[in-house]
């Protein structure tokens, strides 16, 4: 219900009804996993072999909704507005509410009740009992949980540290119990732990991987670009395919005596998530000249990471349910699942490592107001702070060609890279000619010099040019001479991946450099707007201005468009294109595909002890 009423909250295009839609999505999410996996847990005796079998079917109905949802929520989503794809989540989650009532008579009658209802109807105060109170602090948690959203950073410090407090106040508790039941408390702990590792690798499917799918990964197929949501089927689609063998697989083996212990099978887990990224990384080290990789690579990827998470979702669960004591198997599996928040935290950090968020630069966004088709203009600016003086260039007149026919912005724009630095007549300039938009990840490429300077000397010292300018005649000195210094830079190991560059150096002149426009209009087609359908673009326009000391420059709007809404928005640096982050993706990867290595190994060295300390002959 509190999902549902998440989803619906997210149809309104609000900041407000948004996060306050993803703190009731949370909050629901809170009830629902730990209790629905406890009532699977309960369908099994202790010691019945299909636990983790029934588990793992468990684990393929789950996967169900995340095949369809992308096909049908996200490609919604992404044609006509996602507040579309939210309501029809929305609607599932209305259908799976009415569906879980209708069937609720098939499982035992006290599989869902807490342990002690009469301790739960107890009133507190003021007449309130406890499961009042909950439903009441349930609702006052909205707002709180909206504001944390809101401000993201704020769990930096403590989700960490939240979720740490909750683990050891576990360990003190099992030291009150049991030797059998604190052992078995501390194989959850520590599997929890390399379940952290697990999914925060996994998790990459849902940041970097995407957009590495993106980016690189050529999904063209006969004509048609496969749009990147789709992709997010993909796991779950290997999972429908391969939990039914994996839950055969585990009861066959168990049968002859044979079944891998749940340490192994999370050994085996981790190893096979490592597999997953190596296949991404040898798809990224046979990618063609455009820098894209074969979707086949990417299929690869995905079907060993479900392949291993099969080994560790389904049956961590599983283990959860066995292992737990009674009347905590709620509890420590809320645990478990906080162990899973920690790893995705973890995920955005590694993602980070992928971000090309250095690579962006300020753009005008444009929509067209819905059925228009034809011309349509604006004006911007560029300008400088220098001291207490704001320097404007000439404006740049964008003339925008919205039509049906286009289905992505069509534009051209400069094919050579270049820099700018401003000197006095005599003065030295020393600058690093390895840019970041060229060479992204510091060790790629090589630069080759090309020509000679018109109006100064200049040598390289590795990737660092040393430029004197020459001294210059009182009239040259007053209005700027302009040198330009060109150069190549090619990949070390594919040299045949050129980009072409230039240093363009204004020696003398005035004080005060003023932005220049290289162009005075700027010609782009974008696609049209429909009534339900929205068509945003953004284009970059800043390379059309430059800054003769090589400064910053920030752009201002001179006229907006007539026939559409235009605004400024983030868009990527054009060179750098595929060619460039299929580094970034590939180095990120490489190094989890050795970590998931290593960990997998930790795992299966250390699972004998683990095995001991779950007091299971089956185990």
């Amino acid at each position: 219900t509190l999902m549902a009423i998440g989803m619906f909250a997210m149809t309104v295009e609000n900041q407000v009804f948004f996060f306050s839609g993803m703190a009731f999505i949370i909050i629901g999410n809170g009830f629902f996993k730990p209790n629905i996996s406890s009532m699977v847990g309960k369908l099994y005796q202790p010691g019945d072999n299909r636990r983790d079998g029934g588990f793992t079917i468990f684990y393929m109905g789950i996967n169900l909704g995340a095949f369809f949802s992308p096909l049908t929520c996200g490609l919604i989503g992404e044609l006509y507005g996602w507040h579309y794809g939210f309501g029809l989540a929305g609607i599932g989650m209305v259908a799976g509410l009415i569906n879980f009532r209708l069937s609720r008579n098939n499982f035992d009658a006290d599989n869902g009740t807490p342990p002690n209802p009469e301790l739960l109807r107890r009133n507190i105060f003021a007449g309130i009992s406890r499961e009042t109170l909950i439903y009441i602090v349930t609702f006052i948690a909205v707002p709180l949980i909206a504001l944390l959203l809101r401000n993201f950073h704020l769990l930096d410090s403590f989700l960490p540290a939240f979720i740490a407090l909750v683990f050891l106040a576990l360990i003190i508790m099992s030291l009150r119990m049991t030797k059998i039941e604190r052992e078995r408390i501390w194989v959850i702990i520590v599997l929890a732990f390399f379940s952290i590792t697990f999914w925060a690798f996994f998790e990459q499917s849902g940041s970097s991987i995407t957009l590495f799918t993106d980016y690189n990964v050529n999904r063209e197929i006969f004509g048609i670009t496969i749009p990147t949501s789709t992709f997010q089927s993909v796991n779950p689609l290997f999972i429908i395919l391969l939990a039914p063998i994996f839950s055969t697989l585990w009861v066959a083996l168990a049968r002859r005596n044979r079944e891998p212990n749940t340490p192994v099978k999370f050994s085996l887990g981790l190893i096979i998530l490592g597999l997953g990224f190596g296949a991404f990384v040898l798809g990224a080290s046979m990618a063609g000249q455009d820098g894209k990789v074969s979707m086949l690579f990417l299929i690869l990827g995905y079907m060993l990471h479900t392949t291993g998470e099969l080994c560790i979702s389904p049956v961590g669960l599983s283990m959860v349910t066995r292992l737990a004591p009674a009347k905590l198997v709620s509890m420590i599996m809320g645990a478990w699942f906080l162990s899973i928040a920690m790893a995705q935290f973890l995920g955005g950090t590694i993602a980070k490592f992928t971000s090309t968020e250095r690579f962006m630069e300020t753009g005008i966004k444009y929509e067209a107001v819905a059925g228009f088709e034809g011309l349509d203009r604006l004006k911007l600016r560029a300008f400088y702070v220098h001291e207490n003086d704001t320097l404007y260039s000439e404006p740049l007149e964008l003339k925008l060609e919205v039509s049906n026919a286009v289905t992505n912005i069509e534009f051209s724009h400069d094919t050579i890279f270049r820099m700018h630095r401003a000197l006095k007549p005599g003065e030295e300039l020393k600058a690093g000619l390895r840019s970041d938009f060229l060479d992204p990840t510091g060790d790629l490429v090589t630069i080759d010099m090309m020509g000679d300077s018109e109006f100064g000397s200049f040598r390289m010292e590795g990737d660092t040019l040393h430029y004197k300018a020459d001294l210059l005649s009182d009239s040259l000195a007053l209005a700027g001479v302009i040198d330009t210094l060109s150069f190549r830079v090619f990949e070390t190991e594919k040299p045949d991946r050129v980009t072409f560059a230039e240093m363009i150096v204004t020696v003398g002149g005035p004080e005060k450099h003023t932005p220049v426009a290289i162009n005075s209009t700027m010609n782009v087609r974008v696609p049209a707007s429909t009534a339900i359908k929205k068509s945003v673009s953004t284009i970059n326009v800043l390379e059309n201005f430059y800054l003769p000391d090589g400064g910053d420059l920030q752009l201002e709007m001179v006229d907006t468009a007539k026939s559409g809404y235009s605004d400024f928005g983030n868009v990527m640096n054009p060179f750098v294109g595929p060619t460039k982050t299929i580094h970034i993706y590939s180095q990120v990867f490489y190094y989890l595909f050795i970590i998931a290595l290593i960990t997998g190994v930790i795992v299966l060295l250390i699972s004998p002890l683990l095995n001991k300390w779950q007091h299971s002959d089956k185990e």
